[in-house]
């Protein structure tokens, strides 16, 4: 997956006002070193405590120096693997109780591995943690690896595998690391090849924990809602009594410095065409690594950077994305920068186009005032991700892992203290000349043209060396009792103190506020209500045209100016879903549309200005309005290799067939190339009108005070007289009625689902149980029973006139029929067997930890504040959903199962390698 890296508006300031709003930002948010405590426990293990009460959560976090890097070329994918594994149980959990014994305390656990390090995360409500954390000490220090586990794991691992292998950027990604870092361990990929883990002995596997996992080997980062001496006692508690271990020597990795300029190309089976730079750059202990970070800012910004100014302007557009970053390693670091075109045959000249433009920094460096906009938005940057605690561990928190504690302590300091001087040198050490290693991944012109195709290791291959190289265990004596907190009777999680405000303005706009002192942001969403409904015939994916034009500019502000305006007071605009995030379309909806606007108290009153600016005066401007067209078109390409975006598609157009529900969110081709400047501001006015929107807020601030504030910049966009329309409930499913996708890949994606009744039908909270009761069998029996999936699960969506289910399964090709047959099971076996007591009560803490987790961010609290408001149910029902969901027991769960999830009427749809 890409590396997730922010690309930052940045303002132009006078400089010192801006040095001085740096220096405001630096005490006032990042000299609270008394909240955040590093230390090393007697065994070894580094523990660092970050206090942040914003919520009532707290997040565990524990990095092992285990990743891809520590492996051979024969047990590759071990890391990832053991990963896996060591949810399965341990001499006092079963792998059924390690995860349930979370999720009934409504916590959320999970794991991800890297090439430097595995992390294991849980987040749970604050009076659970000791329970988290002891859950994570008896996975990583006593799990018993239960033989009877590897195949199924093996078997949900190779199924990883084919996702990943599906994806449309993959193959780009593992011909750049096998170039780019070839003679390197960080060459190879993190999952590893299928025939090393079909193949892979289970003691080499357990030889492979034993020789990484002490606590010497760790470190735990804990963030959220506590006392730092109360929680230095209860990591001494769990933590304190493991034994150090034996590590073996750190890998010795010489990488010879990059020489000259060298380009790689291949043909695959992509719809776009990737071009990829790796340049030689300096280590994270060089103060020139610094001006570099700053650099990536400048070259990854939409409105300021030469590069992407160079490659998306005039006549001929080159490139939809470009971004950079730095790709920070223990040993060294690259420069990278990644590049995605729809025009192969142009990837020589934007290579030129690439080398010149970074050739030139020298002499053209970024202006003073915009390097400093980008230590000003770094600062906020910060405090937005700190709200989001597992975000923070997922996104910002690894390089700590990489770099150490005193480096990350110090990293914006560091950012901070970067001179015109320094940058301008960094470009002519760094890119002038430049040493790079460049590849190019093109789509395959032909069924006879050869396509890349990674090297691995044969079975027999992966057999004999095993064989000839036994795992060296000298004690199978696998884990050892723990025991485990006792947990009191769960009670009602911790009432915040919050004060609301609700108001209709006279164009008739609804506005309302949430003022309570957890965080200093404000946050502001808008719900554009009745998103596919309102697109006209032909012009589907319209509101996402949209979108992505109201941060073009405005008609008092070109874009650049808007940029530099928003990035002055740290503000973050979401308009649309990161299309690099795997899944990261939860808000993007057929219901309604939705924007998010962050920035921190002291700045509401312009925040408010440059928003509602935004909203009401989108310039339209014809040259981005056509930049935005190639980028959407370029999305397109690629989400139409996406098995699990065309089974969604296919399972929306079939379930609503002949309503506004049917049409392609992301619109298509055809009706992206369809739309004009006048369509995109007629809709406009229809979507955005003020009898059509819902705009909320999270503040500290008097909510009185802060509605007078919205009341002046947003009453004064005028009524347009537009009546909002809204979608009916199309007919029940008659049989099973299905619809399918051929693609060329490797796995099938499975959409099943029938319809619903309404958000406001008083069995709304039983649907919501009886749907997570379901995705936790089939994630039991699918998964980790059958090994069929590495994603499995059910859900419920209930909207204001109606809803609808969906069971969903990525799977290999061979699985299919397994797959769908034992989804239509489950659901029979939930509508003739009674649940368990502990199935309903961990049904209901799980949903009551998504709710937690979800409104973790004061922007989350807004977005949601405004999504039950568009359903009818009232802003403030989170604060009552809870209490409703409580009161379902085990019998409403099989009458509801039996009243609505039906078996006999439903959508099945499918997209993959399938002949039906």
């Amino acid at each position: 997956m890409k590396p997730y890296h922010d690309c930052y508006r940045i303002p132009k300031l006078m400089v010192a006002g801006v040095l001085s709003l740096i220096l405001l930002l630096s005490q006032s948010l990042f000299g609270q070193e008394e909240k955040v405590k590093r230390y090393f426990l007697d065994n070894g293990m580094e523990i660092i405590l970050k206090e942040n009460h914003a919520s009532p959560m707290i997040t565990s976090l524990i990095f092992v120096k285990s990743g891809s890097k520590y492996e051979s070329a024969y047990n590759n994918g071990a890391t990832h693997f053991l990963e896996h594994l060591l949810f399965n149980g341990t001499a006092t959990n079963t792998q059924e109780q390690l995860s349930r014994g979370i999720e009934r305390l409504g916590g959320y656990i999970n794991a991800f591995t890297r090439k430097e390090f595995t992390a294991y995360l849980v987040l749970m409500p604050k009076d659970y943690i000791n329970f988290g954390m002891a859950t994570q000490a008896d996975m990583l220090f006593n799990s018993i690896f239960p033989e009877e586990k590897f195949p199924k794991e093996r078997k949900i691992v190779i199924e990883e595998m084919k996702k990943d292998n599906d994806a449309e950027g993959t193959v780009a990604e593992n011909f750049f690391a096998e170039k780019s870092l070839s003679g390197t361990p960080y060459a190879r990929p993190v999952i590893g090849y299928e025939s090393i883990i079909a193949n892979i002995p289970r003691e080499a596997v357990i030889d492979y924990w034993k020789r990484f996992y002490g606590p010497n080997n760790m470190t735990v980062l804990i963030i959220g809602d506590f006392e730092t001496a109360l929680m230095e006692q209860m990591v001494q508690s769990i933590f304190g009594k493991f034994p150090r271990a034996d590590l073996p020597p750190a890998p010795v990795i010489t990488v010879p410095p990059l020489s000259g300029k060298q380009v790689f190309k291949t043909a695959a089976k992509t719809k776009s065409s990737y071009i990829n730079y790796s340049i030689e750059a300096p280590r994270y202990t060089d103060s020139a690594y610094f001006a570099l970070a700053l650099l990536q800012d400048y070259l990854s910004d939409e409105e300021n950077s030469p590069l992407i100014r160079t490659l998306t302007s005039g006549a001929e557009m080159l490139a939809t994305s470009v971004s950079a970053y730095i790709d920070t390693k223990e040993e060294f670091s690259r420069f990278v920068i990644e590049i995605i075109t729809e025009k192969p045959e142009k990837a020589d000249s934007i290579i030129a186009l690439t080398d010149s433009v970074l050739e030139s920094l020298g002499d053209n460096p970024p202006p003073e005032d915009l390097l400093n906009g980008y230590k000003v938005s770094r600062r906020c940057e910060e405090i937005y991700m700190s709200e989001k605690l597992h975000y923070y561990g997922f996104t910002v928190a690894p390089l700590m892992a990489i770099t150490g504690w005193d480096f990350f302590r110090q990293f914006q300091n560091r950012i901070d203290s970067v001179t015109p001087a320094e940058i301008v040198a960094a470009c002519r050490k760094y890119f002038s000349p430049m040493s790079y290693l460049v590849t190019v991944v093109y789509p395959q012109s032909s069924d006879t043209e050869a396509v890349y195709q990674a090297v691995e290791p044969s079975a027999d291959e992966v057999l004999a060396h095993f064989q000839a190289n036994p795992p060296n265990l000298h004690d199978l004596n696998l884990g050892k009792k723990f025991k485990m907190p006792e947990v009191r009777a769960l009670s009602d999680e911790e009432k915040r103190y919050a004060r609301y405000a609700r108001q209709i303005f006279d164009n008739g706009l609804t506005v309302i506020v949430k003022s309570n002192p957890d965080s200093r942001v404000f946050a502001l969403n808008v719900i554009g209500k009745n998103r596919s409904a309102t697109e006209p015939e032909g012009k589907e994916g319209i509101t996402d045209f949209v979108n992505r034009l109201i941060e073009k500019g405005t008609a008092s502000r070109n874009a650049e100016q808007l940029s530099q305006e928003l990035a002055s007071i740290g503000a973050r605009a979401t308009l649309y879903d990161n299309p690099w995030i795997p899944y990261d379309d939860r808000y993007t909806t057929r219901q309604f549309s939705f924007m998010k606007f962050e920035t921190i108290d002291e700045f509401t009153v312009k925040g408010i200005e440059l928003f509602s600016d935004m909203i009401a005066n989108p310039a339209f401007d014809s040259t981005e309005v056509e930049k935005v067209r190639a980028e959407i078109m370029g999305l397109l390409g690629r989400n139409s290799a996406s098995t699990y975006k065309i089974a969604r598609d296919k399972f929306y157009s079939t379930l609503f067939s002949g309503t506004a529900y049917a049409k392609s969110i992301e619109g298509t081709p055809m009706s992206i190339g369809s739309i004009t400047i006048d369509d995109l501001k007629a809709h406009h006015r229809r979507l955005y009108s003020p009898e059509n929107m819902i705009i909320t807020v999270g503040t500290n601030d008097d909510p009185q005070k802060v509605m007078s504030l919205l009341k002046i910049s947003f009453e004064r966009i005028p009524k347009s007289g537009f009546t909002p329309v809204e979608v009916t409930r199309p007919a029940n499913p008659s049989g099973i009625k299905t619809a399918h996708h051929k693609l060329e890949k490797e796995q099938v994606y499975i959409y099943l689902g029938n319809l619903l009744p309404s958000a406001k039908s008083p069995d709304a909270a039983a649907l919501d149980v009886t749907a997570s009761v379901l995705s936790k069998r089939l994630q039991k029996v699918l998964r980790e029973e059958q090994g069929l999936a590495y994603s499995v699960g059910a859900g419920v969506t209930l909207d204001k006139n109606f809803g609808w289910f969906i069971c969903a399964i990525g799977t290999g090709v061979a699985n299919f029929e397994k797959a769908r047959d034992g989804i239509i099971a489950e659901i029979e076996k939930l509508k003739t067997e009674m649940p368990t007591k502990e199935e309903v009560e961990e049904a209901i803490n799980s949903l009551w930890g998504s709710n937690l987790t979800a409104n973790l961010s004061r922007i989350n609290q807004a977005y949601y504040m405004g999504v039950n408001e568009y359903l009818g149910l009232g802003y403030d029902h989170d604060d009552i959903y809870i209490d409703e969901i409580r009161k379902i027991d085990r019998g409403l769960v099989l009458r509801t199962a039996r009243r609505y999830f039906d078996t006999k009427n439903f959508v099945l749809a499918t997209a993959g390698n399938l002949e039906f």
